[in-house]
């Protein structure tokens, strides 16, 4: 019979993922509306700048969150010690924004940066405020408060942002986005997690959870400066217009290769770690899922190479054509990416997260590097930069999985090499098709993926085999 606490588990990660794919959902629609209402220059105005707001909220943060949630024992003088520290260092970071705006704005060649750091930074103060009130739901497997949280705060976000851009206030209602969003997320934390500091303050607890949350501190600053990065120094070198169109793009991209992946490992992640003593069972349903996405994202993103242009003007209108091209050498780089995920939480699964975070070290640290030399070349080899990084990443996770997992680089590669061919295949047909009778992108949609299912289904293709048995079954 389950336990309690297992029930607690699985209704946490089904509310997690509703939390995690509902935003997405949201911020794809809300995105589209604001892409009808803003320019490509308001995008990337805001996007150049969200990096050091980003990176700011992870400091702010320090790891303690996750310590807490790792130290079985963590007590009211661990949670009170955490809040007061989270508000003095978000205190501290947005008044030293604050004196750091103007020449930021400098770097950046617009003096309109130095009002709008000063603004956005508020966020900092904010959500510095319902950090130990999250961790508190998250440590008690309430993710149903946590997801209604988000859900509704960004809801309400976005309706007073669409108002704001409505009325003409142009990147103002990107801005309101992350601020409004701020504030009754931390509101609702709070009206949930029903929690009140006390007056305790322990240094001797602050260097405890300092001690674990270190590593995860430093990988969480790399990911988010290697996100963020790509918008702040496309818009210095290029322009705020082509950060937009490439943070357009981006999102777009995004959306095809790591959203099914995402929603697959919040299913499969405790399934790598129930199998972590059995390693035939483990590489198993590694190789598995591997082939599973490769059946469904490999076909996908081929087709939205050969409609770029079509869907770009469907769904952002003719502001955004220039964010076609960049779409299209993404989706590239999206056939390595979306295949991450797998690897990187079957090794997880076994404890080597060492391993997993000097990994990641490397690849940030390759990622920044890349974008830092190209951006000063040309838009197309930043471009190129990204696809490489993700094809970096994609044989640093490989060379670890082999090496803890047994799954072997070639055989990663033999299992999905037949479903890319069998895609990049049909795709050459359909933009023949496209090329001698320009059809509507729909149709031509609905073409290639005819095409993709028949041709699999009579290669005898081992997912195709699979899906028709369970549907018959």
């Amino acid at each position: 019979m389950k336990t309690p606490h297992h029930n607690s588990v699985t209704k946490g990660t089904i509310w997690s993922a509703v939390d995690k794919f509902g935003i997405v959902a949201l911020q794809f629609i809300i995105n589209l509306v604001m892409a009808r209402l803003l320019t490509p220059n308001d995008f990337g105005v805001v996007g150049m700048i969200l990096i050091i707001v980003a990176v700011s909220t992870i400091l702010i943060d320090g790891g303690f969150g996750a310590a807490l949630i790792q130290k079985s024992d963590a007590d009211e003088r661990d949670f009170s010690t955490t809040f007061y520290i989270n508000i003095i260092a978000a205190i501290a970071l947005y008044v030293l924004i604050f004196c750091l705006a103007p020449y930021i704005a400098t770097f950046l060649g617009n003096p309109i940066f130095d009002k709008l750091l000063k603004v956005l930074s508020t966020v900092l103060i904010i959500n510095s405020v319902g950090v130990v009130p999250k961790t508190k739901l998250r440590k008690a497997y309430a993710f149903k408060q946590i997801a209604i949280a988000n859900l509704v705060s960004y809801t309400l976000a976005a309706a007073v942002a669409i108002v704001i851009a409505s009325l003409g206030y142009g990147f103002w209602g990107l801005i309101a986005i992350h601020i409004v969003n701020s504030i009754f997320s931390s509101l609702l934390l709070w009206l949930f997690a029903r929690w009140y500091p006390t007056r305790q303050f322990s240094l001797p607890a602050l260097k405890r959870l300092f001690k674990y949350g270190e590593y995860i501190l430093i990988s969480d600053i790399l990911s988010n400066a290697c996100f963020h990065i790509q918008s702040t120094l496309i818009g210095k070198y290029f322009s705020p217009a082509a950060a937009g169109q490439y943070s357009q793009a981006k999102k777009m991209e995004e959306v095809a290769s790591i959203t099914l992946p995402n929603a697959m490992v919040q299913v499969l992640f405790p399934l790598f770690s129930d199998l972590q003593e059995n390693e035939e069972r483990l590489l198993n349903s590694l190789r598995l899922s591997n082939k599973i996405t490769a059946f469904i994202i490999f076909p996908l993103l081929t087709l939205l190479i050969i409609v770029a242009k079509g869907l770009i003007l469907f769904l952002f209108g003719t502001n955004w054509i220039d964010a076609v091209p960049y779409f299209q050498v993404l989706c590239i780089g999206g056939y390595f990416g979306a295949l991450q995920y797998f690897t990187y939480y079957a090794v997880a699964a076994t404890g080597r997260s060492k391993a997993l975070f000097y990994a990641g070290v490397a690849k940030s640290i390759f990622l920044i590097g890349a974008i830092f030399v190209t951006a000063q070349i040309s838009m197309e080899a930043v471009l190129l930069a990204m696809v490489l990084s993700n094809v970096v990443n994609y044989l640093i996770n490989g060379v670890i999985a082999a090496k803890y997992v047994g799954y072997k680089m070639l055989k990663q590669m033999g299992d999905v090499a037949p479903i890319l061919l069998v895609s990049l295949l049909i795709g050459s047909i359909v933009f023949g098709i496209d090329c001698a009778w320009e059809i509507n992108w729909v149709i031509l949609s609905i073409i290639y993926l005819l095409l993709y299912l028949v041709i699999a289904t009579l290669s005898h293709n081992e997912i195709a085999t699979l899906l028709i048995a369970k549907l018959r079954g």
